[in-house]
């Protein structure tokens, strides 16, 4: 599957509607629906990097059954990292409203643990945010042009 390289935070940057630091509150649903499944989380904003977000806000994100009740996991626990209540992560949203309307789900495409603290997180993607635009795609995609 080609698409945007989640291993570069420029790219992470140029292409999200927002990024923030988040501290998951809560998992407050997980649903399945056609061999997908997805977790809701409550988060409260510590600090937003990019775009708007409320105080607080659901955030959404596909996972994967973790093998006991409760417990989840993801395709890339390092770049999309399930949240977990208490803990602080770095997520990216693609969609969806981040401003906490009380209905509203945004769709994290990224979240990373953040361990960098409040201050080495804003400096990090501050500069990501900063630098030219991130247009690579993952190795491995192919440009294939019709002849």
């Amino acid at each position: 599957m080609c698409g945007p390289d989640l291993s570069r935070d420029d790219v992470v940057a140029a292409r999200s509607k927002g990024v923030a630091v988040v501290e998951a509150v809560e998992n407050t649903r997980y649903r399945e629906d056609g061999g997908s499944a997805y977790l809701t989380t409550r988060v409260r904003t510590l600090e937003t990097l990019k775009g708007e977000f409320g105080d607080v806000l659901h955030v959404t994100q596909g996972v994967k059954n973790g093998g006991t009740p409760g417990r989840y996991a993801t395709e890339d626990p390092d770049r999309y990292a399930v949240l977990e209540p208490g803990r602080q992560y770095v997520i990216a949203v693609q969609s969806g409203p981040t401003a906490g309307t009380p209905d509203g789900e945004a769709w994290a495409w990224y979240a990373e643990p953040a361990q960098r603290g409040l201050a080495g997180e804003k400096a990090h993607w501050n500069e990501a945010l900063t630098g030219p635009p991130g247009t690579a795609v993952q190795s491995g995609c192919e440009d294939i042009q019709a002849g």
